[in-house]
């Protein structure tokens, strides 16, 4: 453990505790320094004269003052405490030097009683330890918990004494305990409300059965969790009404108990409700709508225009020729052996003149007649497939 001379309260800070009496200000203590030198000359004169540590190294807040009682009352002894951690420290060090700084304060420094002073802080006291007689604190590289350090001091006829203490400091579990027994520790921390801050914070004791069902809000109160079961979880991801998806076989009503669930949309592709346009036509689809076919067949309106071609068989057509003699007509001139003349008051002979009455011929032809055309049917009158391309899952719809 180290050795540390007595510390000597320098010119500076006989100074500050005498402008404390005068002015009738808090002496203040602000800070507290350590470094790893001593200085050359270590007579008392020499140390009044100082201003800093020859080497600081670490600075540390106030983190507590105690006042001691010595037999002479009019000495003021008080020993303030300091927290030194290594977090930041890339390089230990020997503390070999201690310094405590200090201030008067005031709301204004005008008049002729403050001779110049602004209420900057000075050193009030140095102390070191000799070769040998320090303590080590190593770097970051080697966790370990803060060190505490005390300095003792002498404030003499200071009209009051006190400290700015931070609250980042680090406290020891003692302190701690000490400060949750303290009956007027809490009493500034006051909740918020919907129009006010809250000060310091304020957390009020839970009664039995609210931990862990309840958390603390932000007025200060504790609530209670209103997700406590599965139940409450799934009112929030599928309330009554949602559609639950699955390729398995699993059952939500066996799944969530309180919760009631019916399959849904057994054999339908869901359709998403409102208003769909397509080529300028608009559909429109109302939520819990249902509609469509799986097979369907075709009417004629819905067929498109089409045309069919047909063809019919060939006829012979009968006839037959008579002739008739012709007595009024008479033959004037020879006709060949080959000749034939075909008319309805022609005649004809073969072979010879002409001689006597002529012969009629006539043609009598049966042409009238008609065609039948027939064209057949075909097709099986089936229905066709109305079906796009699918994969079946599970849907199940929340009722409860």
């Amino acid at each position: 453990m180290a050795e540390f001379h007595t510390c000597v309260t320098t010119t500076q800070g006989l100074n500050l505790i005498a402008l404390s009496h005068v002015t009738k200000c808090p002496l203040v203590l602000t800070k507290m320094t350590i470094g790893d030198s001593r200085p050359t000359d270590t007579s008392a004169t020499a140390i009044s004269a100082m201003t800093k540590l020859v080497d600081e190294k670490l600075s540390s807040d106030i983190t507590s003052l105690k006042k001691i009682k010595n037999a002479d009352t009019t000495d003021g002894r008080y020993a303030a405490f300091g927290k030194f951690a290594n977090t930041t420290l890339a390089t230990g060090f020997n503390i070999s030097e201690v310094g405590l700084f200090a201030k008067v304060e005031s709301a204004y420094y005008t008049d002729s009683a403050w001779d110049g002073y602004t209420g900057d802080e000075v050193l009030l006291c140095y102390g070191y330890a000799d070769e040998g007689k320090t303590d080590y604190l190593p770097g970051k590289d080697t966790p370990m918990a803060p060190q505490e350090i005390g300095v003792y001091v002498s404030v003499g006829n200071a009209e009051t004494v006190s400290v700015h203490i931070s609250d980042t400091q680090v406290v020891s579990e003692t302190e701690f305990q000490a400060h949750l027994t303290d009956t007027n520790a809490h009493k500034d921390f006051v909740g918020c409300s919907e129009t006010l801050d809250g000060m310091r914070g304020f957390v009020p004791k839970p009664t039995k059965g609210q931990v862990p069902e309840y958390y603390l809000n932000a007025d200060g109160s504790w609530k209670q969790v209103k997700q406590r079961s599965v139940k409450d979880v799934i009112d929030i991801i599928y309330p009554v009404g949602s559609v639950y998806t699955t390729t398995g076989d699993q059952n939500p009503n066996q799944l969530w108990a309180g919760t009631t669930w019916e399959r849904y949309a057994a054999g339908r592709v869901l359709m998403g409700a409102g208003a769909y346009t397509e080529n300028g036509v608009t559909y429109t689809y109302t939520n819990g709508g249902t509609g469509g076919e799986v097979k369907h067949r075709l009417t004629a309106d819905e067929m498109p225009s089409h045309s069919h071609s047909a063809s019919s068989s060939t006829a012979n057509l009968t006839g037959s020729i008579s002739t008739t003699k012709d007595d009024s007509v008479t033959l004037s001139s020879d006709i060949g052996t080959s000749g034939i003349i075909s008319h309805s008051a022609g005649w004809g002979h073969y072979g010879g003149s002409a001689s006597g009455n002529g012969v009629t011929t006539s043609l009598s032809i049966k042409a009238s007649h008609s065609h039948s055309i027939s064209v057949g049917s075909t097709g099986g009158n089936g229905l066709h497939e109305n079906r796009p391309p699918y994969v079946s899952v599970n849907f199940w719809k929340r009722t409860a």
